[in-house]
């Protein structure tokens, strides 16, 4: 068994090849890759660079959180994972002058890698098949969207958040998390699994198929704050067609990507929750073992 910091580098350095592996998929509809900037104008793939290599300090510190943490109530590990994150926002705000690049994702991976830490705490190996992850997950953040929704009826400044749950019942990445990533297990899961026994797609058409499939399903409140219901409708539906015509075995496909993408853009639409599932999907495929 390694020491308690290694391991602890060795899950923070999968979370941030997650973050790299994520933004690095190209081309992603509405989203920054390598070539475009998608919907994004204040943001683009070297902005995400400097985020993503801002991050490994606080994710770091979520892992040993978990690895440290020996609690019969598991839901108390969430209020030893924020202070983490927090520092993981403020090295992402330096890092982009002030722009939010990974929030969203600083979370879920923050929640994984105290998750991994405490997995790691009690069993003492290294790897960890992904259900393993999801039910810890789940543990950590039982009742999370109850606790943070409590008393929504009575505030008059809502979040985004806030406001997509009581207007449409939204839970947003609260309730993904608080589910074990269902949507990872049930969209994502099963392709990189079949993946790992055939690799017939590069790393990077795999990682697409996985996205479009996940925005198949997602409830992706970015895309509903951006363009309302009918956006979220249009981004699933697109998405199903793409991919019941082959997804990334189409010949064309990159094709029709990115004619997909000059219709986000058109449309003001950002699948950015669907993105960091997909960064999820690659840190929990990486933990497993079977993405590399």
């Amino acid at each position: 068994m390694i020491q308690d910091n290694e391991f602890a580098h060795y899950v923070a350095s999968m979370a941030q090849k997650a973050i790299l592996y994520e933004v690095s998929a190209t081309p992603k509809p509405g989203l920054v890759d390598r070539y475009n900037s998608g919907s994004h104008r204040d943001m683009d793939f070297f902005t995400f660079m400097a985020s993503s290599s801002a991050l490994y300090s606080g994710l770091y510190e979520c892992v040993l959180e978990g690895i440290y943490f020996d609690d019969s109530d598991s839901t108390n590990l969430m209020d030893r994972l924020r202070i983490p994150g927090i520092k993981c926002e403020k090295s992402m705000f330096k890092a982009t002058n002030g722009i939010n690049t990974h929030k969203g994702i600083v979370f879920s991976l923050g929640v994984l890698c105290g998750a991994v830490g405490n997995l790691y705490r009690k069993h003492g190996k290294e790897k960890f098949f992904i259900e393993e992850v999801c039910n810890e997950v789940k543990s950590i953040t039982k009742d999370l969207t109850v606790k943070d929704f409590n008393g929504i009826d009575n505030k008059s400044n809502l979040t985004h958040g806030e406001r997509l749950f009581k207007e449409y019942g939204y839970k947003g990445i609260r309730g993904e998390v608080e589910s074990g990533f269902e949507t990872v297990q049930k969209q994502a899961v099963p392709i990189i699994r079949e993946w790992s026994k055939k690799r017939q797609l590069s790393i990077n058409d795999l990682l697409l198929q996985v996205l479009m499939s996940i925005m198949t399903e997602s409830e992706d409140t970015n895309v509903v704050i951006r363009g309302g219901i009918e956006s979220l409708i249009y981004a699933k539906s697109i998405s199903k067609d793409f991919l019941k015509f082959g997804g990334m075995y189409q010949a064309d496909a990159r094709k029709k990507l990115e004619i997909m993408n000059t219709r986000f853009v058109e449309r003001n639409i950002s699948p950015g929750g669907s993105a960091d599932l997909l960064a999820v999907s690659i840190f929990l495929g990486l933990i497993e073992g079977i993405v590399n």
